[in-house]
């Protein structure tokens, strides 16, 4: 596999798991630096271990964890993205979500969280 994103910074939200976990990876595998964002700790150790897997060294990733749908979150994304790799070239909006089975499609509230996260994952 060739390194098409050698020197690029990426942020992969919702990267512990399903396709960001995927587009992490792959990133990662092409030479890109990368940053794995997730709410779930288990999830984001098994992909953490899947980037040592794939040979990636740990000063090429970056771990954020919490809910993207906080500004607080999304900033931290940033600064401490900035922070250690100096720029950031690539965002992955990849976070998102649907209304499960224990939440009320109906309601305002509902509504507005799955909005919040979907529109500014």
């Amino acid at each position: 596999m060739g390194r098409r994103f050698e020197g690029n910074v990426v942020i992969v939200t919702g990267s512990s798991a399903g396709i960001g976990r995927s587009a992490l990876i792959a990133y990662a595998k092409e030479g890109a630096s990368v940053v794995l964002h997730g709410i779930n700790p288990e999830r984001i150790q098994q992909t953490e271990k899947a980037l040592k897997d794939a040979g990636i060294p740990a000063e090429k990733y970056l771990i954020i964890a919490g809910p993207i749908e906080k500004e607080e979150i999304q900033q931290k994304l940033i600064d401490e993205t900035i922070a250690k790799f100096g720029r950031l070239d690539v965002l992955v909006n990849n976070a998102g979500l649907t209304v499960g089975k224990n939440m009320n499609p109906l309601t305002i509230e509902n509504f507005d969280f799955v909005m919040s996260v979907n529109l500014r994952a």
